[in-house]
């Protein structure tokens, strides 16, 4: 005869702690060209690549900008800027994508 024991758990009302891993991180994602634009937005994985989903700002130095909360892991994007992309030349790396070209990569930690 094979005896079964039963894992009984405690149930409280407090909130699950999150780990380090878990919290959201504010990014900055810079955008600075030669030429003037009249928009920028950023694209990715983090919106789906939503073209129009995250506008950025153009601060009084003529550089684009926008900040994400986004929990720790590896982002690809672009910029589009007037309507032709971009990748971040202070990206952490580049990565190929499935058109032939190159996604830059932000990895949050």
């Amino acid at each position: 005869m094979v005896k079964a024991r039963a894992k009984v758990t405690k149930v409280t009302n407090q909130e699950p702690k999150i780990t380090a891993a878990q919290k959201n991180k504010r990014v900055t994602f810079k955008f600075s060209a030669a030429q003037p634009f009249n928009q920028v937005k950023l694209a990715g994985n983090f919106s789906d690549w939503e073209q129009g989903a995250i506008v950025m700002t153009k601060n009084k130095s003529g550089e684009w900008r926008a900040q994400l909360s986004l929990p720790a892991g590896e982002y690809e994007y672009k910029f589009l800027a007037d309507g032709v992309w971009f990748n971040d030349p202070g990206a952490d790396k580049q990565v190929p994508n499935i058109w032939g070209n190159e996604n830059s990569l932000r990895i949050v930690r």
